[in-house]
């Protein structure tokens, strides 16, 4: 039943026909936000099961608000019913394994599901969806091809006019991109791995299964990155100092170790020390995740920081097809010396990438007794999505279905370790970051010791956690890894450009880890269908 009307706000008493109308008033909203279809289907099917569990709880002719607008450039819906806390994604069970607190929110950041909050006295569930896009690779290709006739075409002019081209409008205009980027990227990745760090859920969460899980994917990331280091030493200069420079080596590695830890919480922002920020954000973002209930303003105001960072993060991105022609169009018109030696570097990633998957799926096939052609062929369906659409979000439901139904893992911890990977599996990310790193450093002479490559390890592999789900994320990484590994900033301008175009083979290994190492994990609990795993 309709109570009251007004811009943008329903108000209807708790029915089992008030639901089937807010169900459908959200499917139309989401329908007016250019939503993709098959996500609009999903929440609307999650707000009639929330609007259900209340409507069991709180009782029929409760008063349920139904509010829609747009905050900071997105689409919002959120809908409220007073009374005592009735929180619709926990039950009598750990809701942590039966998709729960800690899940609700892993999924809520990537907009698949409404996020509960219970503000005074009113219970809400908020959706933040995200718009369907062009795949970016179309963005990619033709600003590659405008910055590449652009270029060419300035280079056929006198040299006195292109140089003038280039000092008085290409570099200015690149140079400002950069320096937004680099103010920009500090915030965000502190603020990325806090909440990050903070959306586990709660200190249960950290119990026996979730360490196990967690644990995985921490270390399947420096297990890649290992893997990577090893192939990359056959490709770049390394430069091996044996005897007191040896240990002089080792010396800067403790150094830098014990450098971590800042000497007070400001500096680390005023000098742009990323592995002291990095170190807060854990530290800060653990302590949150203690207190939790205890400081609810505070993650809060964290919450809303993180999504307003992200959101700045959007605008500078959405801009990605001007920045990667004023990139090339900037390469072309100050030094394009040897950038054919790109192929090296696509070369390495690939097999880098390529190892990694064989490592792998090795270990299940050995670890399991699988056949190798029939994991890959149910592995297959994942890769694929994550391939073709660079979105971790599109390839949720299908690893779901994969990790249970396909390779037998308990349904509780699907439903838990699942949606902790779309968030926290990143090897693809990290893989990319030190090969891009290694060749950068080989192509403007910087030299490449032992201390520096336990730096850009390191380092590689903490701000792969922190990389924002965005579009164009990495692209701020980059500004920062460059920045810890004394790289020049032009590199950026290569950088930016191979973001978008590796982004594809970043995100299919990183969603291809999720189900490998969920078996593994699954093995270890006895929480492991091994007759559905082998079944054809």
């Amino acid at each position: 039943m309709q109570l009251d009307i007004t811009p943008k706000t329903l108000t209807y008493r708790l029915s089992e026909t008030a639901v089937t109308e807010l169900g459908s008033l959200t499917a139309k909203t989401l329908k007016e936000g250019q939503i993709d279809q098959e996500d609009a289907r999903n929440l609307q099917i999650a707000v009639e099961k929330v609007l259900l569990k209340w409507l069991s709880v709180l009782g029929e002719g409760s008063e349920c608000t139904f509010r829609s607008g747009r905050r900071l450039g997105r689409q919002y819906i959120t809908l409220a019913v007073p009374g005592p806390k009735v929180n619709p994604f926990c039950g009598e069970e750990d809701c942590v394994l039966t998709g729960g607190n800690s899940v609700q929110t892993l999924l809520a950041n990537i907009g698949l599901v409404p996020s509960y909050h219970y503000v005074n006295g009113e219970n809400q569930i908020a959706l933040m969806p995200k718009r369907k896009k062009i795949n970016p690779i179309v963005y990619l290709i033709c600003s590659v091809i405008a910055g590449l006739i652009a270029g060419l075409a300035c280079r056929s002019l006198p040299s006195d006019v292109s140089h003038a081209i280039a000092e008085g409008l290409v570099t200015p205009l690149f140079d400002t991109f950069i320096g937004i980027l680099i103010a920009i990227a500090l915030p965000m990745m502190f603020l990325s791995l806090l909440w990050g760090i903070y959306s586990i859920g709660d200190t249960a969460t950290l119990g026996n299964i979730g360490n196990k899980v967690i644990g995985r994917y921490f270390g399947r990331i420096y297990f890649t990155l290992v893997v990577c280091t090893f192939i990359c030493l056959f490709f770049f200069p390394f430069s091996a100092s044996g005897g007191t420079q040896g240990i002089g080596e080792f010396q800067a590695i403790f150094a830098m170790l014990l450098s971590i830890v800042p000497s007070n919480i400001i500096a680390p922002f005023a000098e742009g020390n990323t592995l002291q920020i990095i170190f807060l954000a854990v530290v800060f973002g653990l302590a949150m995740l203690i207190l939790n209930k205890k400081i609810p303003t505070l993650v809060q105001m964290v919450g809303q920081a993180s999504t307003l960072i992200q959101l700045v993060m959007e605008w500078i991105t959405s801009l990605l097809p001007v920045i990667i022609f004023v990139s090339i169009l900037h390469l072309m018109l100050t030094d394009i010396e040897n950038l054919g030696d790109l192929w090296k570097l696509f070369a390495v990633i690939l097999l880098c990438v390529a190892v990694n998957l064989v490592l792998m799926g090795g270990g299940v096939v050995l670890g399991r007794k699988i056949s190798p052609v029939l994991l890959a062929k149910k592995l297959f369906p994942s890769f694929l999505i994550a391939l073709t659409t660079a979105s971790s979000a599109a390839t949720f439901s299908t690893n779901m279905e994969t990790c249970e139904k396909r390779l037998g893992i308990s349904t509780r911890l699907v439903n838990f370790g699942v949606p902790l990977g779309t968030a926290f599996s990143r090897p693809g990310h990290a893989a990319i970051f030190f090969c891009v790193c290694m060749f950068m450093a080989s192509y403007y002479a910087v030299p490449i010791t032992l201390s520096w490559v336990f730096m850009a390890i390191l380092t590689c592999g903490l701000l792969a956690l922190a990389v924002p789900p965005v579009p164009g994320g990495g692209i701020a990484c980059y500004s920062i890894l460059f920045l810890q590994l004394g790289i020049p900033v032009e590199a950026l301008g290569i950088a930016v450009v191979l973001e978008i175009l590796l982004d594809f083979l970043s995100t299919a290994l990183n969603m291809v880890a999720v189900p490998i190492d969920m078996v593994q994990v699954a093995a270890k609990l006895d929480m492991l269908d091994e007759e559905k795993l082998k079944a054809a």
